[in-house]
């Protein structure tokens, strides 16, 4: 039986019935985790496996990590003839070499942040830095290791140098620069000249191939192709705001093309912002994940473009194209490394433990990458790793809930286990990883708790392939809290009420596990202790709201109770209750009167009078003119019983009818006529 699609889906055990949504269905008894796609799978861990995009996990590649100490953002990555990778740093501008397992400190530039490098015709390193432009040329050899870089240039109005390219031949450097738009052309001397005045704030990358530099920028996200100073020909306007990272080989070009939110007045791009506090304070934290989008692009040599993997978890860093058209691409969070091939199929391929992977280069032997948020150096191991697993991400029940059954789906011989805990985070308070099932659908063995994860082995040889995963839990009922009980009296301004003897009654209620609900109400008058229902037991209230038609009650003041049973979603004995009060509120169907209306020395007397009161409002009209407000005597209406005395002077000579026109505070109403003279 196929599995449902959600990444987390709650299911229904009707019978053996599952209910498949793409949204979380909330419903009787057991539910279920399910993960078997490729959202919902690559949230997890992978060690020596890969997610395909078809929501397949199969066994991949495993890495191997070279700690950076004290680094917190290792830039980027260059591979030196020897064999020697260089490692350009923040928070401190350093460059590390990196021979075997060995790192050392190669080189200090005195800045915060090296952020690109690129390599001679005579084997000499250069080195782009921030947060004041400069470029730096360094001896590779190891003999030349801690002596003092050479500043090569200083680029005129850069403060950030984003990206480098160096033409064999001609022996030019070409500077990417921001936060001015610029790429200089520098020769060997260090003289540097504007190749390209960009509109936009930074050209944050650049790719040079057979004497043509492409560019990519910030703002518009251009892709632009230069075929000389100054003659620059826009070959694509990309979705988003930023063009972070360019490859090209045979004339096709991979663009990675992100949508960052803003993060400040300069509009600084999410390579040196993304910690939110500038490019200093990014150079020195380490960029960090935003709320930011990528996409990948393929731009082929007439101009077709084409997009070819989009991601919605993070932002590309850089990419990478191969002589067969794959694609590599690391992403700005959950510390991935992504594949894309020909075909547009693409695998989670490495996941490393730091959230960025911010540099590689995985066509050469060793595949390498650097990660930032904790800079490290990883090597890409090649063949099928001894130990694979998959883990996958934290699963939350929300509450305490026991567990059932787990189902793999799948091929070969796999294995899992699993652990669980009540704190999000995994810590000391879980519970060990249980023992080893090959069972395709077993209990699960972890004790009871809010949050479960779950772990698959693949075994080291033979096929093996795992498609999806459904953990079966049923959580801790929680008790709904019903508040607020009150009556709805809509007014208009100073206006009383439309009178009715339907009364709207609303509450509000807090439902945690979001079980489905029923409602009953009964009432008292104010002063009794004896409850009468107001709703009959066949009679099943969902809503938040009830009418209560009042015209069979006596007027006065009345207690209204609300009850809330999570019974349509639990079985009796798990049935949880709670109920709430109102404030007492009056029921008044019945008008007032006006007594004693007279006229007495040109003056209009009487007196409004009401039951429960107070009355409201007074009116009156003159031979059927135009109702007009008026006081009672003393100026307030407070009270069930309002004197009134209206001057009649101004009334010309003639016979003439009054019209006196009383409310209550329920709106109801009475008038009343005399004929004075």
């Amino acid at each position: 039986m196929a599995l449902p699609r959600p990444m987390l889906v709650v299911l229904l055990a009707a019978g053996s019935a599952l209910l498949a949504t793409g949204t979380v269905v909330h419903a009787v008894g057991t539910r279920a985790f399910v993960l078997d796609d490729a959202s919902s799978l690559s949230a997890g861990e992978m060690n020596g496996t890969a997610v395909l995009s078809t929501g397949v996990v199969v066994p991949g590649a495993s890495v191997r990590r070279v700690a950076l100490e004290d680094v917190p953002v290792a830039w980027c990555v260059l591979r030196a003839p020897d064999g020697t990778f260089f490692v350009g740093t923040g928070h401190r501008g350093r460059l590390y070499a990196v021979r075997g397992d060995s790192v050392h400190l190669h080189a200090e530039t005195g800045q915060l942040a090296i952020t690109s490098l690129a390599l001679g015709e005579r084997g000499e390193l250069f080195a782009g830095t921030l947060p004041e432009g400069r470029v730096f040329r360094i001896a590779t050899s190891a003999e030349a290791a801690g002596r003092a870089p050479e500043e090569l240039v200083r680029p005129p109005g850069a403060q950030h140098v984003w990206a480098l390219a160096y033409e064999r031949g001609s022996r030019t450097l070409y500077v990417a620069t921001g936060p001015e738009g610029k790429v200089f052309a520098v020769d060997a001397r260090g003289s540097a000249s504007v190749y390209w005045d960009a509109e936009a704030s930074h050209v944050m990358s650049i790719a040079l191939e057979g004497g043509v530099l492409w560019a990519g920028t910030s703002d518009a996200a251009l892709v632009v192709r230069l075929r000389g100073p100054g003659r620059a020909e826009v070959v694509a306007d990309l979705p988003g705001n930023e063009v972070t990272s360019l490859a090209v080989r045979d004339g096709v070009v991979v663009a990675a093309g992100n949508e960052m939110p803003p993060v400040s007045a300069v509009s600084a791009p999410s390579r040196a912002t993304a910690a939110g506090g500038g490019p200093e304070g990014a150079a020195q934290a380490g960029p960090r994940p935003r709320a930011g989008k990528g996409r990948l692009y393929r731009i082929e040599p007439d101009g077709r473009v084409e997009a070819i993997l989009d991601s919605d978890e993070g932002h590309f860093t850089r990419v990478q194209l191969a002589p067969d058209g794959v694609v590599w691409a690391g992403l700005g969070k959950n510390g991935h490394l992504v594949r894309v091939m020909p075909d547009r199929s693409s695998a989670v391929y490495v996941d490393v433990d730091e959230r960025q992977v911010l540099d590689l280069d995985m066509l050469g032997e060793p595949a390498i990458l650097v990660t930032g948020d904790g800079g490290a150096f990883y090597r890409v191991q090649p063949g099928r790793p001894a130990e694979a697993t998959w883990t996958s991400k934290v699963l939350d029940a929300r509450f305490v809930a026991r567990f059932g059954e787990l189902v793999l789906r799948g091929t070969g011989a796999l294995r899992w286990q699993t652990r669980s805990g009540n704190v999000a985070e995994v810590d000391a308070t879980w519970s060990e990883w249980s023992a080893m099932s090959a069972a395709a659908a077993g209990p699960i063995r972890s004790a009871p708790a809010r949050f479960l994860q779950i772990r698959v082995h693949f075994p080291a040889e033979g096929e093996a392939a795992l498609r999806s995963v459904a953990a079966y839990y049923l959580p801790q009922n929680q008790r709904p809290f019903v508040r607020d009980v009150a009556l709805e009296t809509p007014r208009r301004g100073d206006e009383p009420p439309t009178p009715s003897t339907r009364y709207k009654l609303t509450w509000r209620v807090d439902n945690p596990d979001e079980d489905r609900l029923r409602f009953r109400l009964r009432y008292r008058p104010e002063g009794e202790t004896r409850w009468r229902e107001l709703t009959r037991e066949t009679e099943v209230v969902t809503e938040t709201s009830y009418t209560w038609d009042t015209s069979a009650v006596p007027d006065g003041w009345y207690v209204v109770e609300v009850t809330a049973s999570d019974e349509p979603s639990n079985p009796e004995e798990l049935v949880l209750r709670s109920s709430a009060q109102s404030e007492p509120f009056l029921v008044d169907n019945h008008p007032p009167s006006i007594e004693g209306l007279r006229v007495e020395g040109g003056r209009l007397l009487g007196l409004a009078t009401d039951s429960l009161g107070p009355i409201a409002r007074l009116e009156l009209a003159v031979d059927g003119g135009p109702w007009r407000l008026v006081f009672p005597a003393d100026g307030l209406f407070d009270t069930a019983r309002e004197r009134f005395e209206v001057d009649l002077s101004r009334l010309g000579p003639g016979e003439h009818v009054v019209a006196v026109r009383a409310w209550d505070s329920a709106g109801n109403t009475v008038s009343r006529e005399i004929v004075v003279r």
